[in-house]
Formats: C-alpha cells, structure tokens, sequence
C-alpha cells in the first residue's frame, strides 16, 4: 500500500492515523518546486497534486501468482466506463478476494486453494488502476465501485476477504448497496488524516492549494471525504467481521484494525506477529482462520476477543 491513500480530508496527525508506509523521501527539488509552483499558480499545483495522490504504484507479479491466475477463469467487467479484469476458481458460493492499494490479485492468490477446497467459489480481481485492469488512477470509490460491480456480475457474493485499503472500499460499499454474509479484513485501516498531513508535509503543498485539490477531488469522485471513513461508517455495519492485524504493521498500525473492530457492531479481532503488511497475507495459520470464519452461519455473533492484545501465532 502506498502512502498516497484517497480517504479523508482530516488532517491532524496522531497515533491513530499515523499509516507509515514503506516511501521513498520526497526529492527536495520537487518538493521545492511545487511550493514554487503553488504561489505562481495554485490551480495548476493542486491539479498536479491531486494526480500524484490517486495515482497508485504498480506492483510486480511473482512467478507463484501468475500461474495461480492462469488457472482461473477470467473474465471481465465495467468500472467508470474502464474494463476491469478478474479470475475465478471453483464452483459455490462466492468469496470475493479484494487486494489493497498498488497491488493485485495476485497478491490474494493463497486464498484460492484453501477456499475452493472448502467448497467457495473463489474470486480475484485487479481494481481499477491496478494489475492489468485499465486506468492510471484509482481511489476509495473506484474500489467500492469496482465491488459492485464485481457483486452485480456474479449475481451474488456470500462473502469478501479484502486486504488494506481494499478493506476500506468493502466498507463504503456495504454502506452502499453491498450484501454480505461474512467479512474478512486483514490489516484494515480505520482513519486516514495522518496520511494527509504527510502527504501536504512532503510536497510542501500549502493550505490554499490543499483545499482546492480537495474541493478538485470532491466533485470528481462525488463524496464529501468526511463521510467515508470505515471508523464512521463501522458503528451503522452489522455483518459478521473478523479482522486479523499484526501487531508490528508498519504501514496500517495495528490500532487501526482495533478501532475499527471496536466501532464494528460484533466484529472480531485477532492479532498476528511478525508477519507485518503484507506476509500475513501468506501465513497459513491466518488464511485458516479467514477460510474458517467464512465459512461459519451468517447468524453467528462473533465473540470479541477479552483480550485483543494476545498474540496468535
């Protein structure tokens, strides 16, 4: 997940929303040159501002993944009038697997056997401006909307396994339209303002020119960023939820996960360790425990754990 996450336009940071990504520092010359440009003109600075910021890096395919999606059966659906591609595996209900912020469904590939094995359909999709779907740029909303219409193709979608940002779309799309039976999130990110801040920090981006990208970014997406974040949308959400977080994320600290899980009426969170961002993604203890709840009745309560702070290794 990159730094430049589309979420929210608060922008006090604090332990809760303190997301520290794996970045490169910002060049001092750009960093320069865009407090230049912002006095010169503030209209061409947020624009190029707003660009970089939904612009998600391209990650790269390992051997393992890519013969996990030649396997599948791909097709293809419209997101914002751009193709978006997926892959599917099995037959029976539908479990939906949502990567996170530049990455790609190859990514959520270990899933696949174990939930085929359990008698799932599985199904991977590349989101909007990521793996081989189409588009440069991306957001909350095209992941949300990517959802859907994912949702609206298969006909029905028992539950959704989503990881990261990936997560935060499933949110507002279930705030939406989207029916669940079960959830899955590892490493959900609650709040998004310290995310901001840093990216205003490291460009150098003024506060007149912030608030124009945000009013720009506002009337492309047709949100208001306030009223989509998954810690305010959490407490109106009542589908079974099982958030599993490693304790040493470094990217999505792990109290993201706990706010989340606390404002989450029922939900369930779980603790990793040493496994960070993206391993536990890899972790066969945690893809049971994901394969295991999804597979649980939909009438089932899940049971907070007393202790959230215990370690499951």
């Amino acid at each position: 997940m990159a730094s430049t996450l589309p979420l929210s336009v608060e922008t006090r940071p604090d332990k809760s929303t303190n997301v520290r990504a794996k970045e490169k520092p910002v060049p001092r010359l750009l960093r320069w040159t865009s407090r230049a440009l912002g006095v010169l003109s503030p209209e061409l600075t947020a624009r190029l501002a707003q660009r970089l910021f939904f612009t998600p890096p391209r990650a790269p395919l390992r051997e393992a993944e890519r013969l996990v999606l030649e396997g599948g059966r791909q097709f293809r659906i419209e997101v914002r009038g751009r193709p978006v591609v997926g892959w599917r595996w099995g037959e029976g209900p539908v479990v939906l697997l949502v990567h996170g912020w530049g990455g790609h469904a190859g990514q959520m590939t270990e899933l696949v056997a174990p939930l085929v094995a359990a008698g799932f359909e599985a199904v991977a999709i590349d989101l909007p401006g990521h793996g081989v779907s189409s588009g440069q740029r991306s957001s909350i909303v095209h992941i949300a909307q990517a959802v859907e219409a994912a949702a609206d193709h298969l006909g029905r979608v028992d539950a959704v396994i989503a990881h990261s940002l990936g997560a935060a779309g499933v949110t507002l799309a279930l705030s939406r339209s989207l029916r669940l039976r079960r959830a899955v999130y590892f490493a959900p990110p609650a709040r998004f303002g310290g995310i901001w801040a840093r990216f205003r920090a490291g460009l150098g981006i003024s506060m007149p020119v912030w608030q124009r990208m945000v009013r720009r970014s506002e009337l492309w997406l047709g949100v208001s960023f306030n009223g989509i974040e998954p810690a305010l949308l959490a407490p109106h959400l009542s589908v079974p939820l099982l958030v599993l977080h490693d304790v040493g994320d470094r990217e999505v600290p792990f109290d993201e996960g706990e706010q989340l899980a606390a404002r989450w009426r029922g939900a369930e969170l779980r603790a990793t360790k040493g496994l960070g961002h993206l391993r536990i993604l890899k972790d066969h203890h945690s893809l049971k425990q994901a394969v295991a709840f999804v597979s649980g009745p939909a009438a089932r309560r899940p049971r907070r754990d007393a202790d959230t702070a215990a370690i499951a290794v």
